[in-house]
């Protein structure tokens, strides 16, 4: 997607300063001031102050989730001391560059036109000719401090027919106190529609085959589900930005991301009305998830196949018990997921997957990841009467922010090892790759398989004991069926 050059005119450019003070552990201030100018397409000019770096290297965010080589957007960077004298400085590789001497000042030029993958959309920053999404660690550079992130305070100025969308405190007309530069995002430009709720803000663009206050009523109604969960509330009313991808984009598919309290969704719609309300249904309860694990929780490290493999399944499960999805939703799923990893021929731990998540790994860290949720979930409720719902609550009890940094894998296996049950879960699909065989567990919660085609099906036995009609009900088996005798 490109600008037409005729429709922009000196007028029409996009200016915005953007002042950051950084709160250092020294105590010294970081001020960056940052213009952003369209009138050369997409071309932004950043400018910026900030204490001299204690080392000489310079550097830019390189990549993000599938996008690499982000530093290639980089140009013409130069570096000044506090005397405004030019800093010599040598160009490494793409986005990383070595100064003759410590510089306390920054100005390059970054190429913020959309990449043609359209799915990038939802993790880089971009501007096009009506609107766009700054998002400040891929825009600024990886400023070197002594402790993982900075605060800042940021002011954008905008053109009166644009205007400024973030979830980052506002003190002033377009001024934000930002306490993690890292993930802050501000949506910039027109013909974005907003929607509030007493919980969470809205921010839409496009047209839909829902109605602005029905998806935001859904996305209120699965967050305040996930406080009961969580029993809090993050930090910070959440903001979720929903845009289109492309026409030509397949029916349903979308790329999403979490970053901070901001959830960005750019989604392809469906053919007709409950597919697209369906749809925004699963994206919604996938990410807002996230506002709770990982984003508020201190773990590091790619433990990827629980936060995000065992946060399909929780979904899932969550999708039936508020009647969005039927079992027989839930049990497809589950089939899907088990015949996709079937056909992996190079299978991976999950712990391995996480490791190469975006070298080819992440279809399995989604549903080999979901198929041992619900292997947890369910040997969980056969033998201790509790349920991955506990697992989560503890682990956000245990390591929410700001508690002691610990490795999210180290913390994760500890507290699924505390539960007995899920002891040969970890060794043979966690730790290690073999084979999904559930034939026994599903036989010990009423389920059963049927093959066609090399295709596997799940569905609910004909005839059910009553210890096993009483597991399948803890699943949500006949969520459907009391929610629509109570209403009526």
């Amino acid at each position: 997607m490109s600008i037409n050059k005729k429709r922009f005119s000196y007028a029409a450019l996009i200016c915005a300063e953007i002042l950051i003070v950084s709160l250092l552990i020294s105590a010294q201030n970081t001020e960056a001031n940052i213009s952003i100018d369209l009138t050369s397409l997409n071309v932004v000019r950043v400018r910026g102050i900030t204490p001299k770096q204690s080392n000489l290297n310079w550097f830019f965010l390189k990549s993000v989730a599938n996008t690499d080589n982000l530093g290639a957007r980089i140009s013409d960077f130069q570096l000044f001391d506090e005397q405004n004298r030019a800093v010599a400085v040598r160009k490494l590789t793409d986005g990383e560059y070595l100064a003759e001497s410590k510089a306390s000042a920054f100005q390059y030029q970054i190429n913020l036109a959309p990449l043609s993958n359209a799915a990038t959309k939802a993790h880089v920053s971009w501007i096009s000719d009506e609107q766009g999404i700054l998002m400040l660690d891929d825009l600024l550079p990886q400023i070197s401090t002594n402790s993982q992130s900075f605060a800042a305070k940021i002011k954008i100025e905008l053109p009166t027919d644009w205007r400024v969308i973030s979830s980052e405190k506002a003190i002033g007309e377009n001024i934000f106190e930002v306490e993690n530069v890292s993930k802050a995002i501000f949506v910039v430009g027109k013909n974005w529609r907003e929607t509030k709720t007493a919980n969470l803000n809205l921010t839409i663009s496009g047209e839909w085959r829902f109605e602005d206050a029905a998806a935001a009523q859904i996305a209120d109604e699965i967050y305040r589900e996930y406080v009961k969960l969580f029993g809090e509330i993050p930090n910070g009313k959440p903001q979720i930005v929903l845009a289109r991808l492309p026409k030509d984009a397949k029916f349903g598919r979308w790329e999403a991301e979490t970053r901070g309290r901001t959830l960005t969704i750019f989604s392809a719609d469906k053919a007709f009305k409950a597919q697209s309300i369906q749809l925004l249904h699963e994206q919604i309860r996938h990410e807002l998830f996230h506002l709770w694990i990982p984003n508020n929780v201190n773990l590091t490290g790619n433990y990827d196949w629980f936060y995000e493999g065992f946060t399909v399944y929780q979904a899932l499960k969550t999708g039936v018990k508020m009647n969005q999805i039927r079992f027989e939703d839930f049990l497809a799923t589950l089939a899907e997921a088990y015949n996709l990893d079937s056909f992996q021929t190079n299978k991976l731990s999950l712990l391995e997957s996480s490791k190469n998540r975006w070298n080819g790994a992440n279809p399995q860290i989604y549903a080999r990841g979901m198929l041992v949720a619900f292997l947890c979930d369910a040997a969980m409720l056969k033998n201790e009467k509790r349920s991955l719902d506990d697992v989560f609550s503890e682990i956000y009890r245990k390591y929410r922010s700001p508690s002691n940094t610990k490795d999210g894998n180290e913390a994760v296996l500890t507290v699924l090892s505390e539960h007995n049950p899920l002891d040969s879960i970890i060794e043979k699909y966690i730790k290690g790759a073999g084979k999904i065989n559930w034939e026994t567990d599903l036989q010990a919660i009423g389920i059963e398989t049927t093959s066609e085609n090399s295709f596997v099906k799940l569905s609910v036995k004909a005839k059910l004991s009553g210890r096993q009609k009483d597991l399948l009900n803890k699943l949500g088996y006949n969520n459907w069926r009391k929610i629509s005798e109570k209403s009526k």
